[in-house]
């Protein structure tokens, strides 16, 4: 700085010779610059003057006081502002803020434009502070122990919070669980209808959570019916599909309004019963959507015109006098568009062709004594052709009580039933990057892992629902795209978000080696007969007798 610019602290003249001059000159209007001492003796002067100014007394203003702050001597003798006065010059009556009238604040804070400053504002300061408690880094083993000792242990899959919205989701059943494809720690959730809804209430709603907000979801759509399955766009992260208990799908875009910006409509081509599974499959440059009601019908759509369907099937039962399949679920492997596994109601699970010579029921597998709530196929398809794995393993959980291993394309009977649980078991998904590691959950409220390298029988890992939350039925889970966190969703409108260890998100290649060698030897197990009483005994259950020994040796009891 120029020193003709900087406070003078010595109260001195601060260009001798030049204070007769500019006193010599009252015309000009100019003086020299005063001291510190001094300027805070004019300030203390008028403060006294206010405090002893009686009320309703005029206010004196202060410019002289505060002149000398503003201004400073520059070379030449001339007298310029240094630093503005942040008040102007005005009394400090007149600087205080107003105060809003309740008209003028029920004006702002209910006008659009605020609302969504507002809204906006407090979604980024939630999800920041929401995610410091995410450390996606954190490994919960003793460094130093071995694998054998870590792999059963309890923190391979560890309970962490729950996520609940009182407004829409609370009191609803959750109908379907989705990790984002685009985004690792978003995951939509599918509502159905409300025991007792409110007369403004939605018959449906959809979710779309972040990880860092247990309390706040990121986007919220509402449907006309109960939203039974759910989707988000493969290419497109701001656009979401929903299956409907109407038939309808509809379709959500996070850039519009809350309700769906497009429906089909009701007609003979498409679906009239409640559609229970929706599945996105092909390239971005071409890809359909595929759906199916539990009529038994499957429709294939395409994304830009979802007028009408561009292929309509309806499933028959081949074995049963063909009969209409209640379709639950369907699954296609890994990379294609053409062959799905669907489950039905009637406790068969079938493989079907959407196109070629032969369209609808190709192949029927029969295992299951009740219907079949979910089927997923493995999803590890390139990794595990490298150390010959066979990749057709498929998975099915049942309403009696089990989950069942099968091989489709070598056997139509399962290779490993597994009949730990004493409740229906609602969901299973495979892990998307361990090859032999897959959640079930079931009525009981139990989020099981199973580990086909470690055991057979029972899971590795069961986690009990916590203290603090009732014990409910869990519908639907899911796997994060990095396997780092499953989802799953209850009877009231909660989800419990686990997180799992890094060993089991990052497996070596020996873990496909060992399962592609146990596959090796899996063996269908022989369909169950039933007895003269109509059961099963418990010595049929893996090795039945023939029909006529058992048929003489029951007359024979007699």
């Amino acid at each position: 700085y120029d020193r003709s610019c900087q406070t003078d602290l010595s109260g001195e003249t601060p260009f001798p010779g030049r204070e007769e001059k500019v006193r010599a000159s009252p015309s000009s209007g100019m003086r020299a610059s005063p001291s510190v001492l001094q300027q805070a003796q004019r300030l203390a002067a008028v403060a006294r003057t206010r405090s002893a100014k009686p009320e309703g007394a005029r206010t004196v203003k202060p410019e002289d006081a505060h002149e000398p702050l503003r201004r400073t001597m520059l070379p030449g003798g001339l007298e310029t502002p240094a630093c503005q006065d942040p008040s102007g010059g005005q009394p400090e009556e007149e600087r205080r803020a107003e105060e809003l009238s309740p008209e003028e604040r029920e004006r702002i804070v209910t006008s659009p434009d605020f609302r969504s400053f507002f809204s906006r504002a407090t979604l980024l300061v939630e999800r920041t502070l929401g995610s410091q408690s995410w450390d996606t880094t954190v490994d919960w083993k003793t460094v130093g122990t071995t694998a054998a000792s870590d792999e059963t242990s309890q923190d391979a899959l560890k309970y962490v919070d729950d996520y609940v919205e009182d407004k829409w989701a609370k009191g609803r059943p959750v109908t379907d669980v989705k990790f984002s494809p685009h985004q690792a720690p978003m995951f939509l959730a599918a509502y159905g209808e409300r025991a007792n809804a409110a007369p403004t209430d939605p018959d449906g709603c959809m979710l779309v959570w972040n990880l860092a907000m247990k309390h706040r979801p990121e986007l919220c759509f509402q449907s006309p019916s109960s939203v039974l399955t759910a989707q988000f766009h493969r290419f497109d992260p701001t656009l979401f599909y929903g299956g409907t208990y109407a038939g309808a799908i509809v379709l959500w875009d996070s850039r519009a309004r809350a309700t769906p910006v497009l429906r089909t409509p009701l007609s003979g081509k498409g679906h009239a019963h409640p559609l229970q599974s929706l599945r996105q499959v092909g390239t971005q440059n071409a890809t359909n959507l595929v759906s199916a009601s539990t009529d038994g019908r499957i429709c294939v759509w395409s994304l830009a015109m979802l007028n009408t369907p561009q292929e309509t099937i309806d499933l028959k039962n081949e074995a049963k006098n063909r009969r209409e399949l209640s379709v639950t679920s369907i699954a296609f492997p890994e990379n294609e568009t053409n062959v799905l596994y669907v489950g039905a109601e009637d406790g068969c699970v079938c493989q079907a062709n959407l196109h070629g010579s032969k369209v609808g029921v190709t192949e029927m597998y029969d295992g299951h004594d009740g219907p079949v709530a979910a089927v997923d196929m493995h999803p590890h398809q390139e990794s595990a052709s490298q150390h010959g794995l066979d990749t057709s393993i498929a998975l099915t959980c049942s309403f009696d009580w089990s989950v069942k291993v099968w091989m489709v394309k070598q056997y139509q009977s399962p290779v490993l039933s597994l009949d730990a649980f004493e409740d229906y078991v609602y969901d299973v998904k495979w892990h998307p990057t361990h090859p032999a590691i897959f959640a079930s959950v079931d009525g009981e409220g139990h989020v099981d892992m199973w580990n086909l390298n470690q055991n057979v029988e029972s899971p590795v890992v069961r986690c009990e629902p916590p203290e603090s939350r009732r014990r409910l039925a869990l519908n639907r889970c899911d796997w994060s795209v990095d396997g780092r966190r499953l989802a799953a969703g209850d009877s009231e409108g909660t989800i419990g978000v686990y997180a799992a260890d890094r060993r089991v998100a990052e497996p070596r290649g020996e873990d496909f080696q060992a399962l592609a060698d146990r596959s090796r030897g899996f063996q269908p197990i022989p369909q169950r007969t039933r007895d003269a009483y109509g059961g099963y005994g418990a010595e049929l259950r893996y090795s039945p007798a023939p029909r006529s020994s058992m048929t003489t040796d029951t007359t024979k009891r007699r």
